[in-house]
């Protein structure tokens, strides 16, 4: 028993050490986000792993990210259509566009001007 404490005491410190060295928990956010829009650089790579290697709650964060990610995915076009149609009436929509197309050099000219 006795032994087990100090391999986890070992252990804690290792990690405490690795964590120092390594960039800050925001930056691994980053990298996490930005992993799930596109492919990470071999040195993105190389420092999350790392990171996770010492970092629990940087693991939790990575593991709800990528299902939340695939729960998105997941959500095909019907049940796209299906949660959204009906909310508008055909006139209420009629009458967005209508407005939407009249102001639309209105919003030309106040972006010029600003």
């Amino acid at each position: 028993m006795a032994e087990t404490g100090i391999i986890q005491k070992l252990q804690r410190a290792r990690n405490r050490m690795i964590l120092r060295i390594l960039p800050p928990c925001k930056e691994i956010v980053r990298i996490v986000s930005a992993s799930l829009d596109r492919p990470l650089t071999l040195r993105e790579r190389f420092l999350m792993k790392l990171h996770l290697a010492a970092c629990k709650p940087c693991v939790r964060y990575v593991e709800q990210s990528h299902f939340l990610s695939s729960a998105v995915t997941q959500l095909d076009e019907k049940l796209k259509d299906e949660l959204f149609t009906g909310r508008l009436s055909p006139e209420a929509r009629d009458r967005i566009k209508t407005v939407l197309k009249n102001s639309a050099g209105l919003f030309v000219l106040l972006w010029a001007v600003i």
